[in-house]
Parts: structure tokens; sequence; C-alpha cells
């Protein structure tokens, strides 16, 4: 089972949707659900939301947190951040989220810097759906850049031996330019 972390998004429920489309069955808990519940998923998938990780890390998000800590420590599932998501993995794993120089939301353009699995059969520029103001300034340890736009340095990141990503754009909206696409190579750790 692959289970979608809510942070507070407004475009969970189309995390799920996309999955259900790919023809992969999820399920949506909340960001107190036990880590001990969230290790037990074959997948882990952290959405965005409106917090800020300096600000909730540590509070509302603790149990997702140790769930990161713990799959980047010891334990071999897949884990993807989107947006919020993606800055709770840098923030939790010895990275830094900054404030932004300018806030993001509409659409942009990413440039994918490495094609890797995410961006694997696509364009090296597409158009995505962005909604966000904190962004990472400082990649954790182990960690490459895959892609920018010309507002964030760091739109999506990847460990460099695991399977741990991040996404600081949406993927499953409409708007977003092989979104689906993107999901589907991240599914092929399924497999």
């Amino acid at each position: 089972m692959i289970l979608i972390v809510d942070l507070g998004s407004q475009y969970t429920h189309l995390i799920w949707r996309s999955l259900r489309d790919l023809g992969k069955e999820s399920k949506i808990v909340n960001a107190e659900t036990p880590q001990s519940e969230l290790l037990k998923s074959d997948m882990l998938i952290v959405s965005g939301g409106p917090g800020s990780v300096e600000k909730d890390a540590y509070t509302k998000y603790s149990e997702c947190s140790n769930a990161i800590k713990q799959i980047y420590e010891s334990k071999e599932v897949p884990l993807l951040g989107i947006c919020l998501g993606h800055q709770l993995i840098a923030h939790v794993l010895g990275g830094k989220v900054v404030k932004g120089r300018k806030a993001e939301y509409g659409f942009s353009r990413l440039v994918a810097d490495d094609k890797d699995l995410l961006f694997d059969g696509m364009p090296k520029e597409f158009k995505i759906w962005v909604s966000h103001f904190d962004e990472i300034k400082k990649l954790p340890k182990d960690f490459v850049k895959l892609a920018h736009s010309e507002t964030c340095a760091v739109e999506a990141i990847r460990h460099k031996k695991k399977n741990i990503f991040g996404l600081q754009f949406h993927p499953e909206v409409w708007h977003t330019e092989n979104g689906e696409k993107i999901l589907a190579n991240l599914l092929t750790l399924l497999r």
C-alpha cells in the first residue's frame, strides 16, 4: 500500500487520484499518523501544505519527520516529498530551507538538470504548477539537485543512493506537463 501523508495541501486528493489512474491503490493519512504505521507502507508520499518547516517541523509533523529519518537511516521504502513535503525531507535530513526571494504561485518553467528516474523520457524543459514561498537553500548530505526554475534554484532533489526524492512543484495537478509521467516513473520502484 502507498501511503500519502496529508500536510494540509489542497491537492492531496489529486495525488491519490493520479495514483489510482496509474493503477495503484493508495491511502491518505494525516500528519499525526504514528511513525510505525507510516513505515509499513510500500511507498510513502508526503504532500504539500500551508505550513513552514522552520516553524512546524517538530511539532505538527513530528511523526512524519521521524519516519523520514528512519527511511533515510535504514528502511528501504521509496519516499517522495511534494512542495512542503520536499522541504520537510530536506529540513529533517540536515538541509536548509529559507523564505524564497519571491513567492511562486501559478505556472513556471522547469529545467531538468539531471534526467534521473523522475524525468526519464521527458523534455529538458516543461511547464509546471508551483505554490510556495519557502525553498531549499542547502541540500542535505548525499542529495543532488535534479531541476531548477527561473525563481527557484532547487525544484527537484534525489538522494544519491536511496530512493528518496523531493519535488518543489506539484506533479499531481493537470497544469503540470508530464506530471502523471513523473509519478509513473516513481511507481516503477514498486515493481
